[in-house]
């Protein structure tokens, strides 16, 4: 059994690692912490978990809101980037962009009242050697936990964190993909931290590369086939073949693809991904183009620089096994089961 806490922004595929960390027998999901990112405000991030463990049938599962916004950011206009993308869809989509990261209503229980740095803190120095920190948003959370205490590196078990890109162009600018740039200086803290880390980059998760582990609709079409009363799964068939074809024509790939399920999916199967030997990694915080860049340290250089070797990147993945063990946990909500 292996227990992680989930540290999340809400957007599509964060949805579908709550409920795979929620419901696959391996994993003891310990707490889900919120971070601002592409799904919105902090509250909408916040009621999307919400709900989502609600509709899982895992309100004893707790809740933590953590940072609003990102240790120092970018422009006010460029952070709203995600929002814009959504009104450049309407055209083409219109009233289908319904189910494209909705408001969510009002959930049945709040969250807990202790913020998510100090909820992180507490649940690791409590428990050392046995968390794993997940991380599929922004680094905001887990960098701020770790100034705040020095001691929860050692604490950590490891961490698994979605972000970065080095063979697959970046989805923000050309050299970054959004959750590093979202908070670069909170991104360099968390790779510069001394624990041991597996990097989730988009080469192993929105490239077509990888397309067997992109879910699309005929994989929908087998899950509810399978189905006879699994509400989960008939959430996923209604909310998202939008993603599926926004995907498709936005970003030219085959599919939904499914990076934060990935990266949950790491605790206790890492050898779905290979990995380079561990290496130090580092983020790009200066403004430009390459701002959230994420840098590995490989090679040799003149220039003296670098740090831990604390982080292996992901570079290739068994697609068709992971989406097996996502079809197989998402039927485990078959009603009576």
């Amino acid at each position: 059994m292996q227990r992680i806490i989930l540290d999340v922004d809400s957007a599509g595929d964060d949805i579908l690692a709550v409920l795979f960390a929620a419901a696959h027998p391996d994993l003891k999901l310990e707490a889900v912490t919120t971070v601002t990112g592409a799904a919105g405000p902090i509250e909408q991030v916040t009621n999307v978990v919400l709900n989502t463990l609600t509709l899982a049938g895992r309100d004893d599962i707790p809740v933590y809101a953590g940072a609003w916004r990102p240790i120092v950011g970018n422009s006010k206009e460029d952070m709203e980037a995600p929002v814009h993308f959504e009104k450049r869809l309407v055209a083409r989509f219109g009233d289908r962009l319904k189910k494209f990261n909705p408001p969510a209503p009002q959930p049945k229980r709040p969250a807990n009242a202790e913020h998510a740095v100090d909820a992180i803190i507490r649940l690791v120095l409590d428990n050392p050697g046995e968390i794993t920190l997940v991380t599929t948003g922004p680094c905001t959370n887990a960098a701020l936990a770790f100034l705040q205490e020095p001691r929860l590196a050692g604490a950590l078990k490891d961490m698994l964190v979605l972000g970065g890109n080095f063979i697959t162009p970046g989805n923000i600018t050309p050299l970054s993909e959004y959750n590093i740039w979202a908070d670069p200086e909170a991104a360099r803290i968390v790779l510069n931290a001394d624990v041991n880390k597996i990097l989730v980059p988009l080469d192993v998760c929105e490239d077509n590369r990888c397309a067997d582990s992109m879910m699309t609709r005929d994989d929908i079409f087998d899950m509810v086939t399978a189905s006879k009363a699994n509400a989960v799964v008939d959430m996923i068939a209604d909310s998202f073949p939008i993603y599926i074809d926004i995907w498709r024509e936005f970003f030219d790939l085959v599919g939904f693809p499914m990076d934060d399920v990935i990266t949950v999916a790491l605790a206790i199967a890492p050898d779905l991904v290979t990995t380079t030997e561990p290496l130090f990694a580092d983020v790009v915080i200066e403004k430009g183009v390459a701002r959230g860049q994420t840098v590995a340290h490989r090679g040799r250089q003149l220039l003296p620089g670098g740090g831990s070797k604390t982080t292996r990147i992901a570079q290739t993945i068994d697609g068709k096994r992971f989406l097996r063990m996502f079809k197989e946990t998402m039927a485990r909500y078959e009603r009576g089961n």
